[in-house]
């Protein structure tokens, strides 16, 4: 899920950390700080040509974080304070995000050993499976439930505080299941397209983005998950087997926060399941 919140502001965010990478840059944003500055003034602490500097002028100007502006033969540069605002609000929420992971750790359930617990199945390949799993202290049909029932999956399939909307959940193959998001509680975006292969009643849902509803392609195919609840003594056993199309999709998943994204949903569901146990 964080994947997704990470494409949408992509443009925008690789082009202001691109801008603040360079030492020079930020160096020029460190004295602009201060107050405005003529080119002439910024340039003098670095030792290059005056068109190399300007190319750190125009990337920090095209990303939005300075604008500039030209009075007879000088031009004076000043911070844009739009662009660092948005950083802080982007920067507060992942903020928010990880001291409720690290808040809701000591709460989950130990694993047990990997080798009683391999749920992979005949197909599964390490170089581009990804599986996250967790023993949820209540019964099958109330997890089952917890995911068919339109209201209730909107609790918990998206990380907290953004907000879930669904568009179109049609259980059985072939079905479309269509989510939003908003992350203010306002506006809603686009989050999740995708297709039903399997549903058996109580045990084991398969999805995925490769195909929208009617098994028609989509666009950008990106993974399928297997959902698979077992009967366990404490309750259910409930693995998410998440398949990708290559090493490199695998790859980004998991930088991207699949273990933390898909952790703080299965989070959420553990929560909803067990308050309704």
């Amino acid at each position: 899920m964080i994947l997704n919140f990470v494409e949408q502001h992509s443009e925008q965010l690789s082009d202001i950390f691109q801008a603040l990478a360079d030492p020079t840059r930020r160096a020029v944003l460190g004295r602009l700080c201060k107050g405005p500055a003529s080119i002439s003034d910024l340039a003098k602490p670095f030792d290059m040509a005056l068109p190399s500097f300007m190319k750190h002028i125009q990337l920090l100007e095209g990303s939005g974080l300075i604008q500039s502006r030209k009075e007879g033969r000088v031009r004076t540069c000043a911070i844009e304070t739009t662009q660092f605002a948005a950083i802080e609000a982007w920067l507060s929420a992942q903020r928010e995000l990880w001291e409720g992971r690290t808040d809701r750790l000591e709460r989950f359930v130990t694993i047990a050993p990997r080798k009683e617990r391999n749920h992979m199945n005949r197909s599964s390949n390490a170089e581009l499976d990804l599986t996250i799993s967790r023993i949820i202290k209540a019964p099958r049909s109330i997890i089952w439930n917890a995911w068919t029932d339109r209201a209730s999956f909107e609790q918990w399939w998206i990380p907290a505080p953004a907000r879930c909307k669904v568009l179109e959940m049609d259980l059985r193959p072939g079905g479309a299941l269509v989510t939003q998001m908003s992350e203010n509680g306002g506006d809603f975006m686009p989050h999740l397209s995708g297709c039903f292969l399997e549903i058996v009643d109580g045990e084991r849902i398969v999805f995925t983005n490769a195909l929208v509803g009617g098994f028609r392609p989509a666009e950008q195919p990106f993974m399928t998950a297997v959902i698979t609840l077992r009967d366990h003594p404490a309750g259910t056993d409930y693995v998410a087997h998440v398949m990708h199309k290559s090493p490199a999709d695998r790859k980004m998943h998991e930088e991207m926060g699949f273990f933390d994204g898909w952790g703080t949903c299965l989070e959420q569901l553990a929560t909803l399941a067990e308050r309704r146990a």
